[in-house]
């Protein structure tokens, strides 16, 4: 059962198809760090997924293009060919129906949605998407949408202890980040933010931290996950906003540490050996 706060349901990452399997063509630095669940092909035809589950109850969603044509009008549009973080999403113990009553100023009514797993299972769900044309295309990433499930829980996210030990010893998510290009847009989201998890947000003129909830408590995990809202503080952030908006990455993912990784160490695991990055993937050990 999904818990009463607003806790972090997944995150979506989109990667190429391999044009075999019709499946995320995933970077060896995820086959080296994770153990990877066959997901399957949603409902519209138009994606495919891959999981990364994980011990607290969320997963990141490794998703596909099928069809670079069915790209455009898509909520997760409109480049087929993009790479990177693309979304976030939470869920609560309340009805679809009795989420959307508290978030009806940003968000549209609930959708349902479903694929068809790997092993020929289906899966069922209600989303909510944010307000604005395409399923909120404009504004996936700044503004999470809801997912509840119509299925039980564990048909959509089967954790299990051998799904969730990964190589890197990854338990569950501590930060997301989301890089806004001026003040204005910035105190628009810190009031969006403001509304779904409550008024938590820091003072600091250009930043402002959010906690969202873990599906599962996880003993070396002690607070949920940080949002950080902020401008961007560097010339690259500064090049990539003046192509959008908005950023959403840099996803820092906590691990219990060890001799050789002790608390604090820290390391980014995509854009090395030569393989592109997708926003920021880190690993911190704590």
């Amino acid at each position: 059962m999904a818990p009463t706060t607003q806790a972090l349901d997944h995150l979506i990452l989109f990667l190429p198809m391999e044009p075999t399997t019709k499946f995320p063509d995933c970077p060896q630095f995820f086959k080296d760090n994770f153990t990877l669940t066959p997901g399957g092909f949603h409902a519209d035809g138009a994606t495919s997924n891959t999981l990364i589950l994980l011990a607290d109850g969320s997963y990141i969603e490794l998703i596909s293009f099928l069809e670079r044509d069915l790209a455009h009008a898509h909520w997760w549009g409109s480049d087929a060919g993009y790479v990177g973080w693309k979304d976030w999403c939470l869920t609560n113990g309340n009805s679809p129906e009795d989420n959307y009553k508290s978030i009806s100023g940003t968000h549209v009514e609930p959708l349902q949605g479903g694929r068809k797993r790997a092993d020929g299972i289906d899966v069922k769900w209600a989303v909510t998407f944010p307000k604005g044309p395409k399923g909120g295309q404009a504004s996936r990433g700044r503004i999470p949408f809801f997912c509840h499930d119509i299925t039980a829980r564990n048909i959509r996210v089967p954790i299990d202890h051998e799904k969730t030990s990964h190589l890197s010893g990854v338990l569950g998510v501590l930060q997301i980040t989301v890089i806004v290009k001026d003040q204005a847009l910035l105190e628009e989201t810190k009031d969006i933010y403001s509304s779904i998890f409550g008024r938590q947000g820091d003072k600091v003129l250009n930043e402002g931290d959010f906690r969202a909830g873990r599906v599962c408590e996880v003993e070396s995990l002690n607070d949920g996950p940080k949002i950080t809202l902020r401008l961007p503080e560097s010339k690259e952030e500064m090049e990539q906003i003046e192509k959008t908006d908005f950023v959403y990455g840099n996803i820092v993912l906590g691990a219990k540490s060890d001799i050789e990784r002790p608390p604090g160490f820290k390391l980014r695991i995509d854009g090395g050996n030569g393989e592109a990055s997708v926003g920021g993937l880190w690993i911190e050990y704590i």
